[in-house]
């Protein structure tokens, strides 16, 4: 009888030990994240490169979404247009290119306009080998309402992120009776084509090969938000905060494919609307507004 209460004592005791054990463990990794959190606060008001509206924003929600964008995400580099005088190759204002060996600085004025051409994803099908639109990334930043991407709530935001639904539908996957005026286009160029198809992509076999290429037009192409599924919620709020917080921007650059609405084009409002503002406080101070982190 003795020997089962010890056995019961020893257990009960090695489980305190190990309750103990992982919740001092937890502890010292929260305190980690929570310093680790912080230089990345820190990191992200420093590397923004636009002025910000901060009116009724979480401060430390946007800057902690500035570093995932401006530092891990690199989101410019795929989101903008480049400027003309770079022949719009790259984002970065004049003698602020670093690939040319110059201290770096962003132009603003093409900052996640959107209208990176990428390449077509579909199938060559027909006698002009059509593979549907050339993909252009999208115009990231907030119409005069302050919503990102044009007018995206944080649940449609999240939903993009988790998912790479395209609630825009520029590019579906072609049904059987586009691919029969693909695959019969008569006197058509391949721009009237295009139009002609709702710029649809084409699945199947590539001639040739054996890779049987099938992309769901339903789902953003090229864009990795297979990758960027994994990040938190905290994150991805964070991320949408800080596109909340950036100029409008209206792209009118005619990039957008062929009978396709331009998703470049943005609704700034009258004068924009709601006007950016830089913050004017040492960076610090961000970390002392508390878990709300609101400055109106």
């Amino acid at each position: 009888m003795e020997s089962k209460r010890s056995s019961k004592a020893a257990a009960l005791t090695l489980a305190v030990i190990g309750t103990a054990l992982i919740l001092g463990s937890a502890q010292r990794l929260r305190a980690q994240d929570l310093n680790t959190d912080q230089e990345r606060i820190l990191k992200g008001s420093a590397v923004s490169p636009v002025p910000l509206n901060m009116s009724e924003k979480n401060w430390v929600m946007v800057f902690l979404g500035s570093y995932w964008v401006n530092t891990i995400g690199d989101c410019n580099g795929c989101h903008s247009s480049g400027t003309q005088a770079s022949l719009f190759l790259y984002p970065y204002a004049t003698g602020g290119n670093p690939y040319f060996n110059q201290p770096t600085k962003v132009d603003p004025t093409v900052y996640l306009n959107g209208g990176v051409q990428f390449y077509t994803v579909g199938t060559p099908t027909g006698p002009l080998s059509y593979a549907g639109p050339v993909i252009v990334s999208r115009n990231l930043t907030p119409n005069y309402a302050g919503l990102p991407e044009g007018g995206h709530t944080l649940s449609e935001f999240v939903q993009i992120m988790r998912t790479g639904i395209d609630f825009d539908q520029i590019h579906p996957t072609c049904t059987q009776a586009q691919l029969n005026t693909i695959n019969n286009p008569g006197s058509m160029t391949l721009a009237q084509l295009q139009a002609a198809v709702n710029n649809c992509i084409p699945t199947g076999v590539i001639p040739g090969t054996t890779f049987d290429n099938e992309p769901d037009g339903s789902l953003l192409q090229i864009m990795p938000w297979a990758a960027f599924a994994n990040l938190t919620d905290y994150d991805l709020e964070a991320i949408y905060e800080y596109l909340s917080a950036i100029p409008c921007i209206n792209n009118t650059l005619p990039l957008a494919p062929a009978g396709a609405p331009d998703e470049l084009l943005n609704n700034c409002g009258p004068a924009n609307a709601v006007p950016a503002e830089l913050p004017a406080h040492n960076p610090n101070s961000i970390l002392k507004l508390g878990a709300t982190g609101r400055r109106n």
